[in-house]
């Protein structure tokens, strides 16, 4: 349509100003070949090429009127359709130059507003890692344009894979095995798209996965690639934070053990001969000597206790220590707990010669001394069990009771326990820190608290 009139209008034209042009009759029919070229591209350029020729040749070219083609309209018909085919192809030549600008300026843009917020990249250092954590991953989602974020890293110091998942519910970051990652993502991301990128510090390796990205795939692989530096950098200083903080922890552990060691255990040591004197002081009646001999015994139980958490606050074997069966162990606590509280307090451990390292047995000790302890203190029960039990799997230990039960009722599983902050906090703290899993049962008629813990915590 665009050639037909531009040379309806090349015709008309000419006939208008024949008189004044005459014998150059070709003037406005270039024109109506180029316009042509410049906004339709190669057919209508031909197009108008052959309808310029035949107007030509019939109402100007000599004789008039007659399609009588000559040597002059042949060469006429070369030099428009050279003409088209040279103006179409620069047509097109400019508009995919600008095409090409066009893109340039939104992948531009699409840079900027990519570095505009990795410029806001969070902290991920502060008193809630866990939060920040969850935050830095949901940051690191809205910048790349995709719904969730999941990341797994290793360490060159540590066989396991961690994973954080800005959307997993419960634990943020929980360990694998490496052969896990490609499952995990795959149940995790179901039928939608993943992009991914991986990244190296100078103390972790992992890559960085973002589901359902939504942007194009040249600005998605720039700005993941982006995304998984600045995440694998925040990692990073997480790592170098929590070894810093284990450094101080352990220093301070030193100390605290140094200062117990040195004051409250030598203090303890003299209030115990002190009480001996005393009892063997002459005149102090049989009731009196038998009674202060107790408190002597009992001082000296807690002084065998404390040496026991000061051997654990110090720094121990890099190999596990082996034991004797737990069951003494246990044994040997109910009964100072039950002489103390009056209560009596039972022990079955399955199998009797069940032994586990000196690692993993002085925190078992003391977890199921708190639960005990909790148990006497607060629901003032006319009994407590205790149940150890191995499997193939865990590790696990009930600890019951037949007293007032806990504030809530019902059971809680470990994650619940958490979300409501139910239960006791440091037992709970001490089981997640080996892995294992925390249940509480309260009823009016009693409580069970039963501990699970992996048999590779254990071992």
């Amino acid at each position: 349509m665009l050639a037909f009139g531009v040379v309806v209008f090349a015709t008309v034209g000419t006939f208008l100003i024949y008189p004044w042009i005459e014998p150059s009759i070709s003037l406005l029919f270039f024109l109506a070949v180029v316009v042509p070229g410049i906004y339709g591209g190669y057919g209508p350029a031909l197009l108008s090429t052959l309808l310029s020729t035949l107007s030509l040749a019939y109402f100007f070219s000599p004789p008039r009127f007659s399609f009588d083609i000559g040597i002059d309209d042949y060469v006429r018909l070369a030099v428009f359709v050279a003409v088209g085919v040279a103006t179409a192809w620069l047509s097109a030549a400019r508009r995919r130059a600008e095409s090409a600008q066009r893109q340039s300026l939104l992948d531009l843009q699409g840079a900027i507003d990519t570095l505009r917020r990795v410029s806001g990249w969070p902290l991920l250092i502060s008193a809630d890692s866990t939060a920040s954590l969850v935050r830095m991953l949901r940051h690191a989602a809205t910048v790349v344009g995709a719904r969730r974020a999941i990341v797994g890293w290793e360490s060159e110091d540590e066989p396991w894979l961690y994973v954080a998942d800005s959307e997993q519910p419960g634990d943020v970051v929980t360990r694998h095995s490496a052969a896990d990652l490609a499952p995990l993502i795959s149940e995790r991301a179901g039928e939608g798209t993943v992009v991914s990128a991986a990244f190296e510090t100078e103390h972790l390796s992992g890559r960085v996965f973002f589901l359902d990205a939504e942007r194009s795939s040249t600005e998605s692989a720039a700005a993941v690639d982006l995304v998984a530096r600045e995440v694998g950098n925040s990692l990073d200083q997480l790592y170098l934070a929590e070894r810093l903080r284990q450094v101080a922890v352990r220093e301070d552990r030193l100390k605290l053990s140094r200062d117990l060691h040195d004051g409250v255990l030598q203090a303890l040591t003299g209030i115990r001969l002190e009480l001996q004197a005393v009892a063997e002081a002459p005149g102090v009646s049989t009731d009196a000597h038998d009674r202060l001999l107790a408190l002597e015994r009992a001082l000296a139980i807690e002084q065998r206790e404390l040496r026991l958490f000061i051997n654990e606050l110090q720094p121990g074997p890099t190999a596990p220590v082996a034991t004797g069966p737990i069951v003494q162990v246990f044994t040997d606590m109910a009964q100072r707990l039950s002489a103390e509280w009056k209560t009596p307090i039972a022990v079955r451990v399955s199998p009797p010669d069940l032994a586990l390292p000196q690692t993993i047995q002085q925190p078992i000790r003391l977890m199921v001394h708190e639960a005990v302890v909790n148990a006497l203190n607060h629901a003032h029960p006319s009994r407590v069990s205790v149940a150890v039990d191995r499997s193939d799997q865990e590790l696990r230990i009930v600890v019951s009771d037949d007293g007032h039960g806990f504030p809530f009722k019902g059971k809680l599983t470990h994650e619940e326990l958490r979300a409501a902050n139910a239960g006791p906090t440091s037992l709970r703290e001490r089981v997640r820190a080996l892995d294992g899993r925390l249940s509480i049962e309260s009823t009016s008629a009693g409580s069970r608290v039963e501990l699970a813990l992996p048999l590779a915590s254990a071992r």
